[in-house]
């Protein structure tokens, strides 16, 4: 069989048709002033009504289109389009980034620069292909029904494997976080990582799901429902009568501006909702675009079991959050899970600030991705201690009451984030000969002089890179203990170890799931017995008498000296 071949691509929008656009934004019929509770107003309407008439050039943006090299191949009987990117780098690392719905390929071109050429030698670099959703801008109008998240994903291995990427990571955001995890459902083989802003995982309507949920996740779930309840009518629309919607967007600018500037929150600058609401517009892909809900809805055979691709999350304040009980159920190699928060302009509830985080966060998500990418690239030849980072990091976003009371005697939840990080500031010194802790990690202050997550992360990476460089086998790896030089392995744990369990602390004292799983516990069990004697009373109290119903977590808790069932 012959494969369709891969044509070279420009946007050229015939003048006539900015002149049509033109005419009807001028000669628009509006709707009487409502409040917001009814839905997008007039005022907001108006305003990105008059930049795109006064101010929004379609031509500088087609410019700017055009400097990437830009393609279309026939998949599955559509034409797609895709900008195809390459970096200068030998080593750079293939990425598809997938958009959702309002969003286009506009979402995704800031980060094109740092991605593709990033300013640093030391910093990873990628080759990008960010792909038209089909039915979305110069992927559409569809002719095909079906175009929903697995056969989106199907096209999308079908469009690597033709550009000649063996192996490459999948990105996503809205509709790209379904269809990227879904790639590496598909092709394991050849995704090495799966990078998303959210992972879209709902209670399953087992009680034992909803017990001992943090007040995070309760909060999440409440949003959830304000947003079911307030902002979900485009999703049951486009799930049921995508057609009768269509007609109005396909003959009204102005009506397909109202409609998509609903999931555009009002703190976004009007250039990029713009870019977006005019992009679906001069292809007449407002109606084949919300087709994609209704594929979903309508899809008769749903996947099986978890996806085990390694994944990350980048999650961002404002936008959806996701609960990560219910995501590890759906996805059984989450190695990356991380919150921030941009939202010091956002326009309230409605806004959903940081969604568009390409966009928004550019930075941000920037770092999150080489970070993540780095890693499955550069690999572990000490995963035990990774898992019991991943551990400690995970606790952070969870966390509401900095000042809450720990396990650990007279420290409070800060103090303990503080010890653990000078902990494995300590391991790493001990290997390199340089560097500790600027602060005495046995007695912390309790002020952090970052952000949690800020002044966490650099400890880690001095600890991971530090034991990056010690061989597997090694017979006396230098250490902080009061043991010294211990085998390669045992300083590894000693190190996991620590991590693992204040991240144990962190969550327990702020009602969080416990990070230390049964299989974490197992691995760090025999580090514990090596070490702890020598260390009782100085850093592990008297061992607990063990209960027949323990666990492996339990049992490792019980043998230093805490008990699983603490409360605050």
């Amino acid at each position: 069989m012959t494969v369709p071949a891969l044509r070279p691509f420009r946007v050229e929008i015939p003048q006539a048709a900015l002149a049509d656009l033109e005419n009807r934004l001028r000669g628009a019929l509006w709707p009487d002033e409502l409040p917001a509770e009814y839905g997008v107003t007039n005022e907001r309407v108006r305003a990105l009504a008059e930049y795109w008439l006064e101010k929004f050039d379609w031509r500088a943006f087609e410019a700017r289109l055009n400097a990437y090299p830009q393609f279309v191949t026939e998949i599955d009987g559509e034409e797609i389009h895709f900008l195809h990117v390459r970096s200068s780098r030998a080593d750079a690392t293939p990425l598809v980034l997938t958009h959702g719905w309002p969003g286009s390929i506009v979402e995704y071109l800031d980060v094109i620069g740092p991605l593709t050429e990033p300013a640093s030698a030391g910093e990873p670099a990628f080759h990008l292909v960010i792909p038209s959703l089909p039915g979305f801008g110069f992927s559409g109008p569809t002719r095909s029904a079906g175009w929903g998240t697995r056969r989106t994903a199907a096209a999308w291995a079908e469009l690597m494997s033709r550009l000649g990427y063996e192996k490459y990571g999948a990105v996503g955001n809205d509709g790209g976080s379904m269809i990227s995890p879904e790639i590496g459902r598909l092709v394991p083989e050849k995704v090495v990582g799966v990078h998303v802003t959210q992972l879209f995982s709902f209670p399953s309507g087992d009680p034992a799901e909803m017990a001992d949920l943090s007040e995070a996740d309760q909060a999440a779930l409440a949003h959830l429902q304000w947003f079911s309840e307030n902002m979900f009518s485009f999703n049951i629309l486009h799930s049921q009568q995508p057609h009768t919607l269509a007609f109005a967007l396909t003959d009204s600018p102005l009506g397909l501006l109202a409609w998509n500037a609903q999931l555009f929150g009002e703190h976004l600058d009007p250039e990029f909702v713009v870019a977006n609401v005019a992009l679906y517009w001069l292809t007449r892909t407002g109606g084949s675009s919300i087709r994609f809900y209704y594929e979903n809805a309508k899809a008769t055979s749903h996947p099986e079991g978890p996806t085990t691709v390694p994944t990350a999350l980048a999650m961002f304040a404002g936008d959806f959050q996701s609960i990560r009980r219910f995501a590890e159920r759906d996805h059984a190699n989450i190695v990356s899970w991380n919150s921030y928060d941009v939202t010091s302009n956002s326009g309230g509830p409605r806004d959903a600030a940081g969604h568009y985080a390409a966009h928004e966060a550019t930075e941000v998500l920037v770092a999150d991705i080489r970070k993540f990418f780095a890693r499955l690239h550069r690999g572990t030849a000490w995963p035990l201690l990774e898992s019991a980072h991943e551990a400690l990091r995970s606790v952070l976003a969870g966390v509401t009451d900095w000042a809450a009371p720990t396990p650990c005697t007279e420290w409070n939840v800060t103090q303990v984030l503080q010890h653990a990080a000078g902990d494995q500031l300590g391991y790493a010194a001990a290997i390199t000969g340089t560097g500790g802790p600027d602060f005495n990690p046995f007695a912390p202050s309790g002020t952090l002089p970052t952000p949690p997550a800020e002044f966490l992360e650099p400890t880690l990476s001095a600890a991971s890179s530090a034991f990056a460089t010690v061989p597997v086998g090694a017979a006396a790896v230098p250490t902080p203990l009061p043991q010294g030089a211990l085998p390669a392995e045992v300083a590894v744990g000693a190190a996991a170890l620590d991590a693992a369990v204040h991240a144990w602390d962190i969550a327990v004292a702020t009602g969080q799931k416990s990070p230390l799983t049964p299989e974490l516990a197992a691995e760090l069990l025999p580090v514990a017995r090596q070490l702890a004697e020598p260390l009782r009373g100085f850093a592990y109290a008297p061992a607990l008498e063990a209960s027949p119903s323990d666990n492996a977590a339990a049992t490792l808790l019980r043998y230093l000296g805490r008990n699983p069932e603490w409360k605050a």
